[in-house]
Order: C-alpha cells, then structure tokens, then sequence
C-alpha cells in the first residue's frame, strides 16, 4: 500500500493542478493511459499556464479566427482554427516518495514499469517528489517536476507538451467517466467521504460518546483516507 506521504503529495498535486484549471476530472492510480500512474486527469488548462506551456515546447496555443474571402456584399467568411494545440490536457502524475522510488522508476532500468513511463502518453507529464529526491535534469524533456514549498508545490521544471489527437482525448475522458460511474469513486467525491468521517469524529467527541466510539470512528476515518477512492 502507497505510504501516507505518497497520499499527501496526490493531494497536493490535485489542489495544485485545481487552480490552474477550468474544468476537471480526475482519479489516483488511474490505467486509461497504457499503465497505471499514480495520478491522471483530464483538464481544460487556463490561458496563463497554457501559453506558458506552449512557450516551453515551441507551440501555439489553438485559436479560432475569421477568415473572409472576397470584398463588398458577395464576401464570405468562415471560421479557421489555427495554431498547434488545444488547452484542453490529459495529465499524468508519479509521485515519488524516496531516490529509491525515483530511480526504481527513471533511473534507466529495464524493467516494463520503467520503460512505459520513457515515452510520453499524455500530453503533459510531471514528477511529485520531495526537494532532493531529484533534480530536473534526470529527467526525460516531456516529464516536468512539481516540488512542495510551503503549503502547496512549485513548479521546478516545466514539462514539453505533446500533441495528442482530438479522438485520443476523448477516448481517455470516456474511460475516466465510465471508471467513475461503474467502478470507483470519483476523487471529488472520496475527500467529500474523509471530510464527513472527520465531521463525524467531531460530532461524536462534542456529544460526550464513550471513547470506544471515538476510537472505531478514528480508525474508519483512517482506513478511508488509505483507500483514496479506490
């Protein structure tokens, strides 16, 4: 079972990648992608980021603009997409808790877990790790990494984007949406679940409950922070 920090650092990437975004959905250890990373979501990025991520990678962000052909009253327009890509991302996380961890994963083995994550299949990658876990240059240019600082998480290397096809996008967000409704509880839903369990710890100690009541609702606040909507 991931350790309590693999579970804080998942939590901290999600308000991190919350307020860069516009709409979201998303799930921990998640295998739409081709393996199971410790976090995918399927984001629709604000201008700021995405530009700044465009940037990075040599790209243009994707606009829609008018184009008309003629002059006078037989003119005509028509509506043209341009640019490279759309802000609309499938993100992929692994979070890494020890050099261990790390290089059991990018330090060049060869075994199938390392291999998968060397070609991006997403179209934005990034490593949580703690400072000192790794340094941005032991990493492939497409993953970028996400520190914490403070109470949240800094960028300390931004990741290239890869372009992904209109029809792959979607393919992901049905199979996210169908794991959701069918399989698992969604990660919004799992932290509404702890916030209850806690609340119910409160209630149950302002009521005066016999400490055996505190204790076994204690422990099932525990075990669903453990299980992350699993």
């Amino acid at each position: 079972m991931p350790s309590d920090r693999h579970t804080q650092l998942q939590n901290m990437l999600w308000t991190w990648l919350n307020n860069r975004t516009i709409k979201m959905c998303a799930l921990p250890e998640c295998n739409i992608v081709g393996y199971v990373a410790d976090f995918v979501a399927i984001a629709r990025m604000n201008d700021t980021p995405h530009e700044r991520y465009c940037r990075r990678s040599g790209l243009k962000p994707m606009s829609m603009c008018r184009v008309w052909d003629g002059v006078g009253p037989a003119a005509t327009c028509e509506n043209v997409i341009r640019g490279d890509i759309d802000r609309h991302y499938v993100c992929v996380f692994e979070a890494k808790v020890s050099r261990a961890d790390f290089l059991n994963t990018f330090g060049g083995t060869d075994s199938p877990h390392a291999k998968a994550r060397m070609e991006p299949v997403g179209t934005a990658h990034w490593v949580v790790a703690d400072k000192g876990v790794c340094k941005p240059d032991e990493l492939p240019d497409f993953w970028g990494l996400l520190e914490p600082y403070g109470t949240g998480m800094t960028e300390t290397k931004m990741p290239k984007l890869n372009i992904l096809k209109e029809s792959i996008i979607h393919s992901f967000a049905f199979d996210m949406m169908w794991l959701q409704m069918n399989y698992r509880t969604s990660y919004y839903d799992h932290l509404h679940n702890v916030a209850d369990a806690v609340r119910g710890i409160e209630v149950a100690v302002n009521m005066g409950k016999p400490i055996g009541e505190i204790k076994r609702r204690t422990k099932n606040a525990v075990e669903l922070c453990r299980r992350r909507g699993m």
